[in-house]
């Protein structure tokens, strides 16, 4: 069964969309690259639940094939990039993986 891997962000003051849409690009560059990366998502909650959000700005989801690939995917180069361009954004985060149909 895949994994989804999630991640929110609580956002920095003064984020511009041309670093989210680095972090988007970086993100979609990774499928094909990754091994067993499916997909990649990232944007904002939906307005009628954003107030359920406890203040994080966005998220992104990854869907993989395997807790290894999972692990293998934080070390690898193309995620480092976009880990460095989300720290330049970020100033906390929350990641939660789970197995799903």
């Amino acid at each position: 069964m895949p994994i989804y891997h999630i991640v929110l962000f609580k956002l920095k003051p003064n984020v511009s969309q041309t670093q989210i849409d680095e972090m988007r690009a970086a993100g979609e560059a990774m499928v094909g690259v990754v091994p067993g990366l499916r997909s990649f998502a990232l944007g904002p909650p939906l307005a009628s639940t954003a107030h359920r959000a406890r203040g994080f700005d966005m998220a992104l989801m990854t869907v993989l094939d395997t807790e290894e690939q999972v692990l293998a995917y934080a070390g690898h180069p193309a995620h480092q990039k976009l880990h460095v361009l989300r720290e330049a954004v970020c100033i906390e985060t929350l990641a939660y993986d789970l197995v799903a149909p």
